[in-house]
């Protein structure tokens, strides 16, 4: 299985979905090694993770996005010859150069695609670009996958072909609510994850519908958690706590520990998995109301506000505030069940069947 993004780094949607999707895989018996670029050497490389070097920041999309453009030819060529894989399974495949390299070097062997990315609008040249580059290497894809309505919409401009919707997922046996619930202070505990670098995930939002919560009387406090980039670290706000990048276990205890999860993101967005792990921590929800979020997000268990909002988004948090304890913890109950329809365990035999087919020999050019 191959990520074209940065394995080195502490978040990345792409990443976890591969990271959570290997481990459901050899759950039912497969042997999956995870390959990948690397901006420098993981302590658990070994038979179930490969690296290559060469990775260089390739900004798009309104975010950073960290390749493994230089990755060595030679050692792809080198590792592939000592691997004979069954089947490639390669996420965002139209990202260079590992991709390509990996492609052309494996052309026997059966390949399934996942397609992650959405934008809203994008200019002629990449649009020309994404079909150009998947002409020279879809041909040795068998089958593909996008995670969501809006990413295969994103990847027919260069995908033409069958294209089955198997949406990401979130471990629940990972992701799951507090054994005990926090004492009611009084204080309600909000909880933002994302870069504060990428202007999609609605930082700058958050901190300001935050602001106007204490403007309002409000008794809140609120963790923001992501690496800051070139963004401006968040301002001094009472009861505001900035933990930057945090290991995958704190991000984990963050979700059980807040009592409203808020997501913001302006738009871009593919599919909401922050807000699937939130939900499955028991917890709230406020986003935007953008499609790659409606489509996860529950009725009686999430508000949903106009993205670039500020206001609006103070008053859906205000709602969730002013609902109390007890209405919070409902809301996070129908959250969870939702969630559980997203495990991992159940796509992995999904995702399976599409290896299955790619396998067989009228598939396999």
């Amino acid at each position: 299985m191959m990520v074209t993004y940065d394995l080195a780094s502490h978040g990345g949607g792409v990443k976890q979905h591969a990271l959570h999707l290997a481990a459901s895989l050899r759950k039912l018996g497969d042997q999956v090694v995870l390959v990948g670029p690397s901006s420098k050497r993981l302590p658990d490389e070994g038979p179930e993770l490969h690296t290559f070097g060469g990775v260089v920041n390739v900004p798009g999309n309104g975010s950073d996005n960290f390749l493994g453009i230089f990755a060595s030819p030679v050692k792809i060529r080198r590792f592939f010859d000592q691997h004979p894989f069954d089947v490639i399974h390669v996420h965002e495949p139209l990202q260079p150069a590992l991709t390509y390299w990996s492609v052309w070097m494996t052309r026997a062997i059966p390949h399934v695609a996942t397609f992650h990315a959405f934008a809203e609008s994008e200019g002629r040249l990449l649009t020309g670009a994404r079909r150009v580059f998947g002409a020279t290497i879809f041909p040795w894809f068998q089958r593909a996958i996008a995670v969501s309505p809006a990413a295969a919409r994103y990847a027919r401009a260069a995908w033409s072909r069958e294209l089955e919707i198997i949406p990401n997922g979130v471990p629940t046996q990972i992701f799951v609510p507090p054994a005990t619930e926090r004492a009611d202070d009084g204080v309600t505990k909000l909880l933002f994850v994302g870069r504060l670098g990428d202007p999609r995930k609605g930082a700058t939002f958050a901190i300001e519908a935050y602001r106007m919560l204490l403007e309002r009387g409000r008794r809140v406090t609120m963790d923001v958690i992501g690496e800051q980039g070139a963004a401006e670290a968040p301002p001094s706000l009472p009861g505001l706590s900035y933990l930057g990048s945090v290991p995958f276990d704190c991000l984990v205890e963050a979700y059980r520990s807040c009592d409203v999860f808020v997501a913001p993101s302006t738009g871009q967005e593919s599919f909401g998995i922050v807000l699937l792990e939130a939900m499955a921590s028991g917890k709230p929800v406020v986003c935007s109301d953008i499609e790659g979020y409606r489509q996860v997000a529950t009725t009686s268990g999430c508000r949903l506000a106009p993205p670039r909002d500020a206001a609006a988004l103070a008053d859906a948090i205000d709602a969730m505030v002013t609902a109390g304890v007890a209405a919070r913890r409902e809301m996070g109950k129908v959250n969870r069940a939702h969630a559980e329809r997203f495990d991992y365990d159940r796509l992995a035999a999904r995702v399976r069947a599409e290896y299955l087919l790619a396998m067989e020999p009228a598939a396999t050019r």
